[in-house]
């Protein structure tokens, strides 16, 4: 108890857990953990448009966790990719192979991580980055996880009113660029835990930037939805395109520019691209909306992780500026509390459980999470109580059995939620040593602002359209803005068992925690845990979206209907699961087919 009690002082989520009062009467299980009841949700310290609209929830009593009978997950799988020698699995192909070269060289994960990450920034453009941001979590054998956050800043120039501005233009354009973290994040990963010198490890992108590579289908699709906004920035136009209409797959795309920023970095590390020439052309391709001063003033930071418990498994999870992670832990402690998996996995009302508490999780993550940095110790402790339980939301609307909560019941907020763009990626890596690195970054929208910076290569974020209007993650200058993405390590009796993670936007929650209670209350191997039906509810809107491609059976939907749900099919995917589980020291990794991508071995070791 010492230690969650130290983790929740430190802003970070413990192991308690919220039991909705709907189900609490079929427990007969004793409880094992009692919490007492978290603060109110309280307004927003940052405005007046929060504090206006936001009532104190009911009273509620206190509410127990049983913890659930202990399950190990299942190894092998029909699909999935086998080795003792490391692992790597990435949504591109190229990627995934510079990471498995650095392997072969005697590179441990993190090195494996960074050459991959830097290669998607010249084979997946839409998504990998050097102008963007993401978190990483990293596992060492015997060693506490660690946690590195590189989430973009707001400049030091962005007021409420050029917020709302820039939000009113579409969350595009020179004032929607947050101040980039990616390489800032890789060298505190590699100056932490790599081995290799940093020529070696952005080599691969280099080469590819230089020599090019054939555009995939994939990729010549993600060309195709951006186009319009793409075609509108000169240099952006002629980089994936002729100016008039973009490359087609099967084309070679070259990166000249790219690849000359690339090797600043590998010569001068972080200076190579926050001071200097880059950082120059970043500033005058803006406008000085983000100066060489925000540029120089970025620092990568280490965080404790999340901490949850469910059926035996320790999920340690990325932490504010995260409030995907938060939504992910939020999500286990109420299925947990439900005792979801007493309903056979998959079923309606299974699915209902994990609907509603989406829908709570969700709404904790849109208006409650802020970045930690700079908060006092008084506000910091309420938070951390409003992060580490979803009891306010559950005595204001609780979860019954068979029956859809609108949304608008759920949280004061409701009518300030907003639709929120849905592209970053992830990926997943294992070295011969245990060592893992579970890492998603992102340019919040595809392509982000959708500019790239003249000479350079850089294509730049839209993430300060990431902050909101209403709720607590507000603009300030120097802030990190929340985000969804969650890369997620699961211990069982203090052994690595699974590195997961997705992107997705809103939808990274869901996919991270269905994954997860697939591979336990599902008893799925990787492939099939990955390969099943996903559901997805973000809050708003309020509706339960259902994959085209990979349906839950009609009888299912049809149960869900008659709780009271709206279903809305889409051909869109709902996350890329880019995963991992290890048994002892094999590990089994799989790629996601929704996106494609590779998992890919060492086929020697070094």
């Amino acid at each position: 108890m010492s230690r969650l009690l130290l983790v929740l002082l430190s802003l970070l989520l413990g192991c308690a857990c919220a039991k909705p009062e709907a189900t609490e009467a079929r427990s007969k299980e004793p409880a094992r953990e009692r919490r007492p009841s978290a603060a109110p949700a309280a307004a927003s310290a940052a405005g007046a448009d929060a504090a206006a609209t936001t009532d104190a929830a009911p009273a509620a009593a206190e509410l127990v966790i049983a913890p659930g009978p202990a399950i190990a997950m299942r190894a092998g799988g029909r699909r999935v990719v086998t080795s003792s020698r490391g692992l790597v699995v990435s949504v591109e192909a190229l990627a995934t192979r510079a990471g498995v070269t650095v392997l072969e060289a005697g590179g441990n994960a993190m090195d494996a991580a960074i050459a991959a990450a830097y290669a998607l920034a010249v084979t997946h453009p839409s998504a990998g980055n050097i102008g963007g941001g993401g978190f990483m979590l990293v596992h060492r054998p015997g060693q506490p996880p660690v946690a590195i956050d590189f989430r973009e800043t707001a400049p030091g120039g962005l007021s409420r009113e050029r917020f709302r501005e820039m939000i009113a233009q579409g969350g595009v354009g020179p004032l929607s660029v947050g101040v980039p973290g990616t390489v800032a994040g890789l060298e505190l990963g590699r100056e932490r835990f790599a081995t290799l010198p940093r020529e070696r490890l952005l080599a691969p992108a280099i080469e590819l930037a230089k020599k090019g590579h054939r555009i995939g289908e994939r990729e010549a699709l993600t060309f195709r939805w951006n186009w319009k906004g793409l075609s509108k920035d000169p240099v952006a136009a002629t980089t994936f395109g002729d100016g008039k209409r973009p490359k087609a797959a099967g084309a070679v795309l070259h990166r000249p520019h790219l690849a000359r920023t690339l090797e600043s970095i590998a010569q001068r590390g972080r200076d190579g691209f926050y001071s200097g020439d880059v950082a120059e052309h970043i500033e005058r391709a803006l406008g000085g909306a983000i100066t060489r001063r925000d540029l120089a003033a970025y620092r990568a930071l280490e965080r404790t992780p999340l901490n949850v418990q469910y059926r035996g498994h320790e999920l340690f999870i990325m932490p504010p500026p995260s409030a995907g992670g938060v939504a992910v832990a939020l999500i286990l402690r109420q299925m947990a509390a439900a005792r979801a998996w007493e309903q056979p996995h998959g079923s309606a009302p299974y699915l209902h459980l994990f609907i509603e508490a989406s829908r709570r999780a969700q709404a904790r993550r849109r208006f409650d999470v802020v970045s930690p940095d700079g908060l006092d110790s008084e506000r910091a402790q309420l938070l951390a109580a409003r992060w580490q339980s979803p009891q306010d939301l559950l005595a204001r609307a609780p979860i019954e059995p068979e029956r859809a909560t609108p949304s608008e019941r759920v949280h004061p907020l409701w009518q300030a939620a907003v639709r929120e763009a849905e592209h970053t990626t992830h990926l997943s890596v294992i070295d011969g040593q245990g060592m893992a690195v579970s890492l998603t970054t992102t340019l919040s929208a595809g392509f982000g602002a959708k500019l790239v910076v003249p000479q350079t290569g850089i294509v730049l974020n839209n993430s300060a359209a990431s902050f909101a209007s209403a709720g607590d993650n507000l603009p300030e200058p120097g802030r990190r803005t929340t985000s969804s993405m969650a890369p997620t390590l699961v211990q069982r009796d203090g052994q690595l068992v699974a590195v997961l993670g997705s992107p997705g936007g809103d939808t990274i929650p869901s996919t991270v925690a269905q994954v997860f209670l697939a591979l336990v209350d599902g008893q799925k191997t990787l492939d099939d845990a990955v390969d099943a039906p996903r559901v997805h509810h973000g809050f708003f809107p309020d509706e339960v979206r259902y994959e085209r491609a990979r349906s839950p059976d009609k009888p299912t939907l049809d149960a869900l209907v008659g709780y009271g749900h709206t279903l809305s099919k889409k051909t869109i995917p709902i996350g890329d699961a880019n995963n991992i589980v290890v048994a002892g020291r094999i590990a089994h990794g799989y790629s996601d087919p929704r996106e494609g991508g590779r998992a890919q071995a060492p086929r020697r070791g070094p």
